[in-house]
This record gives C-alpha cells, structure tokens and sequence, in this order.
C-alpha cells in the first residue's frame, strides 16, 4: 500500500504545473496577449502574440506597474474594476482603451480569473487580452452612417438638418469644422449653403466666418477641383497647396488638413463637401466609403429642397459584430477526425449533432468553410495554426449557423504530429446583424441609383429574395380601398412564372389573405406553410409551384402605409426578428423613395403630418390630469425598463426622484404648463435601480373639453440618454489640450485648487513642477511648426509614461507644462522625478524629416512651505523656472524666498539649487 501512496500526490503536484503552462498557448487561440499579476496586481508577465517592437515594448513597460497606472481607461471606472479585483471574482471580456500619441484610440477586451496556491491563498490574476480597435472603427463609422441619417430625416429645414448632419461628422472624427458648398445654378458657381465649427475653437469659428462670401468656379481652389474633376481629395497642408485659394487663412487658423469630396445628386455633382482640421490622418478606405454614402444621402437630400422632408426613425440597431469569447474546445487525431468536443454550445445545443460529429472530419458533416476545404486542408498538411476561420453549416430547419474556429497542431513528446486542437465560437447572431446591416445598406444604393419607381421596386426586391432565399418577391400598391399588384422579380423556375402572371390580377381588401392581414395590422407576417395556412386566400393558386414559406411587410410613407411586399421561398421558414427589425428600415426606405417619385402636390399635401411626426417623433406616450399628475404612460415592450413606469401614475413629474432639473427649472416648467401652452423638448433625468441615469425628452399639448375646460396634457417622450451623455463628452473636450490631450490651463487651476484641499485636509505636501523647454522656438524655425507640433506630442507621451497615473499633467500653452505630485513628503523625491523629467526631455527626437534635441528648465514650487493657495504656487513654480533659465538652463530650481532668493548669482545664498 506504501508505494499506491507515494504516487497519488505526484500525480497532483505535477497537473497543476502541465495545466499552467498549457494555457498561454491554448488561450493564444482567442487572445493577443496573456498576463499575470501578483498578489499586489502588479504585471509580473505579459506575453504578446505580435512581434511588432512596439508591442514588445509596451509589454515591457508595464511589467511591475497596476493596470490603472499604465495610461489605460476602462468602461465603468476602476473603482468599480478594484471592487471586482478586491472581492476576487473572475471578470471578463471588459473594454479599456489607450490613446495613442498620434491621437488614435486602441480598444482592447480583457478577461481574467483570480489565482490561489494549494493553501487557498490569492496569489494574483492571469488572463487574455484581445484587440478590438478594428471592430469599434467599424462601430464608429456605422454609428456616425445613422447619426447622419437621423440629422437629416428630424430637421425641419434644409440648413438646420445640414449642419446637424456636418456637426455629427466633426463630432465622430474629431474635425474642427466643415462647409456645404452648394451649386448656384444660375451664376455657374458654388456657394457656401451650410456650416459648421467647434465650439469654444477660436480658429474654426474665424475660419468659416472668413468663408461666408466666398465662391468657386469649376477648377479654381481646391473646392473647384473636386467639382470640376468629381474625385474625392485629402489634403496634410493646404496652407502650401499651390491649387489652394484661401492659404493665408489656413495659416493663421492652423487649419491645414483638409478632406473634400463631391455630393452627387443623379449623375451631376450637385455640392461639394469640405472638412478642415488642424491634424487629419489620411482617410483609410472604409472612411471614404463611409463618406461616399453621406455623400449619396445628403445628394438625395439637396435633390428633394424645401418640397420633402424624410423621416428615418431606425431602431438602435448597431450591436457588436464580433464575440470574443469562446464556446467550446475541440480535439483531432492524425487523420482530422473528431475525438473530443465539449463546451457550453457544441453543435448549436445539438446534443444528437455533437454525438454525430465524433469520428468525423469537418468537411463530411455538412460544413462549409471560408476560402474552400481544400486551402483548409493544406493549412493541416503544413501543420500550421489558424485563427478565426469561418465556417457555416445549414441546419435542419433552414437556418444557417456561423461559427469562427481557431486551432493549433499538437506533437507528441518524439516530434510526432499527434492531430490538432482548438476552439470555435458561435457568430450566428454576428453575421446575421452584418449580413442585415449590408441588406440595408444595398438598398439604400440601389433606391438611390434608381432612376424610376420600377426600376427601384424590382431592384429592391431581387436584393431582399437573394439575400434571405426567396424564389420570388411581389409588390402590392395602396389603390383607394384596395391593394393591387405592381411589380415583382423571381428565379428562372418554370413553375413560379404562371404564379406571377396569375399575381397581376390579384386585389387585396383590409384582413384579406397575408398581404391584407398586414395593410390591416402594420405588423410583419410569417407563414411557415402558405399551402396549409387558414390566413392565406386562394390556396389552391399556389398549388404546383413549389413554394411553402411565406413573408409580408408593410411599406411606410409619413406613418401611412402605401403598399406591402410579399415574398415566397421553396422552404418553410421559421420567424427571424433580425429580418423583421430590417423590414421596417426596409420599408420605410422604400416609402420614402416612392414618395420622392410622387408630385409635387402629392408631397405638399402631406407635408403637415411629415412635419407633425418629425415634431413628435417618440419612444412613449403619456397623459396627464387638470393637476399635471399622470394618468397614462404606453411605451413598446422591451423599450423602457419597467422601473420607469413603477409609481408614476398619479404623480407630477416634479414629485419623481430626479436628477435634473433643479427647483428653478422644475418651477419655470410648472409655470408653462400652468399657462396651458404647448412644449417641446424639456429634459429630465432619473436614476434606475440599478444606478443607471436615463435621460428623457418630453413634448406635450394641452386638452381642453367641449366646452374649452382644461383637462391635462398628451405628448410623446423620447430616451434621449445616449445624445445626453454624446453632450457631455463634448463639453470635456473644451477641458484637454487638443494636440497633446493632456489638461490645459482651463481645466488645471481647479483640479490644482481641489488637490490643495486634499493637502490641507490629509496634512500633507504636495510639489507644482513647471518646465518650459529651452530652445523649442528654434525647432519651429528650423523645421517647421508640423515638426514642432510632433516634439510637443512625444514630449507629453514621455511625461506620461515617466509619472504616476494620478500625477496631473497639463500644458499651458506653447512649450510649458506643469505638473502636480501630490502624498509629497520631502523635496528628495521631488527631484528625483525632475532629474527623471529633464534626462527624458534631453533624449533625441525623431521629428518628421529630421531629428533634434532640446533640453529644459524646471522650477518647483512646494505647498504649503512656499504658498497656500494654487495661483500662487503656479507663480512661484514660474519663478523658479526662470532662476533655473538665467542659471544656464537645462536645470532646476527648487522656489526660494528671501532678500536674493531664485537669483542664481545668489544661488547659495537664499536658494536651494538642484543638480540635474
């Protein structure tokens, strides 16, 4: 028994350690990177998939330091992160980004789990980090795509609805302003029609303010050029573009980089749209396509004038496009059969498939793979890993399943090659979203490349019948009571034609088969056998066609609808909600493009209610009594939380737990209502259970009797929660420096002025460290300011990476900085930090096309031995910095009072000098 006993704990010691080191690699599957951290949370190691030196590097860099102390934000704070890590509960897929010194933003998710040794003490975390900066850029660009599209279709008026559409461009990219040149037809020029410039951006405001008369012929300027040639142009530096008009105004605003391309409207170039910044990265190629589609939407927008106003109410419908997780764990022997599966959604929860799939290789059991099995199978040969191959199987029922697979080969201990193993993840719902956001996206195209009703309809239905597996589509126009056919495409199948032929003579009435069931509804209607189902009129009609599915939706003009599409398929079909959410965009698309076909009167008629909705257009109703107390609140299902209507009826709005307004604004909002006017637009915030502020918008009218009595108030309320808080991170950005994103004179004095008080109240020193680089204006002159914006820009990303997270860092302007090292104790450490600051501010510069060097002068000022209060320690820190210059420069100076204090031919006399 002795010897049974003696290897029972081998066996334990030794699995952990195989477990530890097998799983960089098995997580390198999903991952770019994999780390650990000690009991401290500080990385003791970070292993990066990329061999880029830059990776290298920074993974070298933050070894020994906490998350939070590397640069890195997190969605949600870290205080609510530490709480995680404090109460050692795994955490995963959390987003942090950095931003980079060029001004981009990198966005990475990150997963974790806690570590304990065999006593059960907590030893630290591991974990993976993945880069998702591409999926947000696309995130981005699709958000700033619907953005535009909403500014154009809730304006009342052509210019308020451009500039919204150009201040929702500027704000997504960060541009400093943008102008709408638009076609004078009469005088053969173009002229300035819409605008748009920063707030509180001195030089954008003059910019376009200096614009405002200017005009352009064919080929004259760089607007002229776009018009006349029809190409789309990036600019770096317009100021020294010899086809640019206005260089002397780029100049002196510093608005050099420029981005202009041409606003088509048929086959002509009906505007020309211009973006001007300080800096502008080159556009990549999905840019361009993005703002050739708000090229093409703002095209159909001028092309309408004053006679249409289009009302796009879409769902928030962007949802993420990748899932970074994985959902099962697979094995392959020699011959890339399946040995092992398991996880939390093998086979789709298919337990019957999953049994099946064992013994087999992927390519006989109905997969298909991206780029075809044969490349696949010379991957295996070669023994190479793959990552994020996609693949898609058809299930019993229709649907297709997406699932993204990564794997590596494994060896036996001889050098054998022993099968493969790996991960997969299902991206169904990924790729349905893609697959639906580029439906709508086509469609869109084609109903802006047609040239008439018919040939848009037939377009449009061709596209939706490829894309879902439709053999045939048909489209029914509202005609007084009733819906005829109008148009339709299918496949070349011998036994749809007569179908078609036969659907000409079809009339609908309200309730009357699928296609009247929805005129009657509004709603979408599925049917998984048209031959068998009750609701479908004339079954016997569709008798020898091969068709069993069935699909309906409504096409929606300014609330009404004016006629359904219908499709058929040879498979029944289950309901898909993706589809359904595109119908709606779809026909809503497709209604306002018949409606851009119709007369001019047919438009002015209707132009009341269009401006109506677009007034009104809401996410909930609500009512209220002659007391302003609410009797009646409707909202969809699944909009709201149902906190929000939990003790609300029979309350005023004032007498909810709100945030905002405060008692002025709840007081002069009762007294409107209390004049019995109507009003739009007033906002309020409330706090959900689960801390969540919601922001809401309200508008309303007046109710009054037969006999005029006043009896409360009806409106529409809209969740206004993302454009509140899209609001606020605008006005933060008034508060940062924008070349260096660090924090400028605005915001310093009260972040300094509160960590004073912090000071006071803990009993504690803190150190205020101004340094002014010496020799920066020779920089400029010798290289140019674009040379001297970069040395300032890799200045600030070394001060970031020399100081402490929670040091404060800002720029004051030109060349000087100050900085804020609060929990100071002694001077000693102080200098440190500054001798630190000055061998960093020494080291050579790689500035476009050359490379130069400059050094500092640093004066310090300490509180409270040399003031109490911030404005004066930032006026002591100066003066020291200015003993420091006089002293020769590239040094520090600690501030001194007394009769020869911070005069350096006094130095030792009544001021204490720093060695740097």
């Amino acid at each position: 028994m002795a010897p049974a006993a003696k290897r029972s704990p081998v066996k334990r010691a030794t699995a952990p350690r195989q477990s530890a080191a097998a799983a960089p690699a098995l997580l390198g599957l999903t991952s770019d990177w994999y780390w650990e951290q000690d009991a401290e949370l500080r990385f003791t190691r970070v292993e990066v998939r990329n061999d880029a030196a830059a990776e290298q590097g920074l993974a070298q860099r933050i070894l020994g330091k906490k998350r939070w102390e590397t640069g890195v934000d997190i969605e949600g704070g870290w205080d609510a992160h530490r709480a995680v890590l404090e109460s050692r509960a795994p955490f995963r897929d959390v987003l942090m980004w950095r931003n980079m010194p060029d001004g981009a933003r990198r966005y990475i998710s990150v997963s974790g789990e806690p570590m304990f040794d065999s006593r059960g003490r907590f030893i630290g975390y591991r974990g993976i980090g993945r880069d998702i900066t591409k999926q947000k850029r696309i995130q981005q660009l699709l958000k700033l795509d619907h953005a535009v599209t909403l500014r154009l279709a809730e304006a009342h008026a052509a210019p308020e609805a451009l500039n919204g559409a150009l201040e929702a461009i500027c704000d997504s990219l960060r541009w400093d302003c943008a102008e709408l040149w638009k076609l004078d037809e009469a005088a053969g020029v173009l002229r300035r029609f819409a605008h748009w410039a920063a707030p509180g951006e001195a030089g954008a405001q003059r910019f376009v303010e200096a614009s405002r008369d200017v005009v352009f012929r064919p080929g004259a300027g760089l607007i002229g050029t776009v018009w006349q040639s029809g190409e789309p142009m990036w600019v770096a530096d317009s100021a020294s573009d010899a086809r640019a008009i206005r260089t002397k105004l780029a100049e002196d605003t510093d608005l050099r980089a420029t981005v202009i391309f041409p606003v088509r409207a048929g086959a002509r170039v009906a505007a020309v749209l211009e973006f001007t910044s300080r800096r502008m990265r080159q556009p990549d190629k999905r840019l361009w396509q993005t703002l050739g589609a708000i090229g093409t939407q703002i095209g159909q927008f001028l092309s309408r004038a004053e006679a249409e106003r289009a009302v796009r109410e879409s769902e928030a419908r962007f949802r993420a496009l990748t899932d970074l997780s994985s959902d099962w764990y697979w094995e392959l022997d020699t011959k890339y059969r399946f040995t092992r599966l398991e996880g939390r959604n093998v086979a789709g929860g298919d337990p019957s498939l999953q049994r099946r799939l064992i013994g087999q290789p992927r390519w006989d059991t109905g997969l298909e793979a991206e780029g075809g099995w044969d490349a696949h199978r010379a991957t295996l040969e070669a023994r190479q890993p793959f990552h994020d191959l996609l693949m898609w199987r058809t299930m019993v029922d229709g649907t297709v399943r997406y699932m993204r697979v990564s794997g590596e080969a494994v060896f036996n201990a001889d050098g054998s090659f022993a099968g493969y193993r790996g991960v997969g993840r299902d991206v169904t719902e990924e790729k349905r979203a893609e697959q639906m956001l580029r439906l709508e996206h086509e469609v869109a195209r084609l109903l802006a490349a047609a040239e008439d009703a018919a040939a848009g309809l037939r377009s449009v239905i061709r596209v939706v019948c490829e894309t879902e597996g439709f053999a045939c589509g048909r489209y029914f126009r509202v005609d007084a009571d009733l819906l005829r056919f109008q148009d339709s495409w299918s496949i070349a199948e011998p036994s749809i034609a007569p179908f078609i032929e036969r659907s000409r003579t079809f009339v609908f009435r309200p309730g009357e088969g699928l296609t009247g069931t929805v005129w009657q509804s509004g709603e979408a209607v599925w049917s998984n056998d048209i031959s068998r189902d009750p609701r479908v009129r004339d079954r016997s009609m569709w008798q020898g066609t091969g068709l069993r599915g069935g699909f309906a939706f409504a096409v929606v003009a300014e609330g009404r609808i004016i006629g359904v599409f219908n499709f058929s398929s040879l498979k029944a079909r289950e309901p898909d909600q993706r589809l359904l959410q595109a119908s709606r965009v779809i026909g809503s698309q497709v209604g306002q493009f018949l409606q851009r076909k119709q007369a001019e009167a047919s438009l002015r008629e209707s132009e009341a209610r269009f401006r109506s909705l677009t007034q009104m257009s809401s996410d909930f109703f609500w009512e209220t009594d002659e007391a302003h107390r609410f009797t009646q609140l409707v909202y969809g299902p699944g909009y709201l939380p149902p906190e929000m209507g939990r003790g609300v009826i029979g309350k005023a709005a004032w007498e909810l737990h709100c945030e905002s307004p405060d008692e002025t604004g709840w007081a002069a909002h009762r007294a409107q209502l209390d004049q019995h006017v109507p009003f739009r637009d007033f906002e309020f915030a409330r706090r959900m259970p689960d801390g969540v502020v919601r922001y809401l918008s309200i508008s309303g009218d007046a109710r009054f009797g037969p006999e005029g009595a006043f009896l409360g108030y009806r409106g529409v309320g809209r969740d206004i929660t993302e454009i509140a808080l899209a609001r606020e991170r605008i006005a933060s950005l008034a508060y940062s420096d924008p070349l260096t994103g660090l924090a400028n004179r605005t915001s310093l004095m009260p972040a300094l002025e509160q960590a004073v008080q912090r000071a006071r109240r803990k009993n504690s020193k803190l150190a205020v460290v101004f340094l002014d680089l010496d020799g920066f204006k020779q920089i400029n002159d010798a290289y140019g300011h674009d040379a001297g914006d970069a040395l300032l820009i890799e200045l600030a990303g070394r001060l970031r990476d020399n100081l402490r997270a929670s040091d404060l860092i800002a720029r004051l302007g030109g060349d000087e900085f100050l900085v804020v090292l609060e929990e100071v104790q002694d001077p000693e450490p102080v200098e440190v930090v500054a001798n630190k600051l000055l061998i960093e501010t020494v080291r050579p510069y790689t500035l476009p096309g050359a490379q130069a060097s400059v050094t500092a002068s640093i004066g310090i000022s300490i509180f409270p031995d040399d003031a109490a209060d911030a404005i004066a320690l930032v006026k002591h820190a100066d003066i020291a910095m200015y003993a420091a210059k006089q002293a020769g420069k590239n040094t520090c100076r600690l501030y001194s009072s007394g009769p020869a204090a911070n005069d350096p031919s006094q130095a030792n006399q009544g001021q204490t000098t720093i060695s740097c």
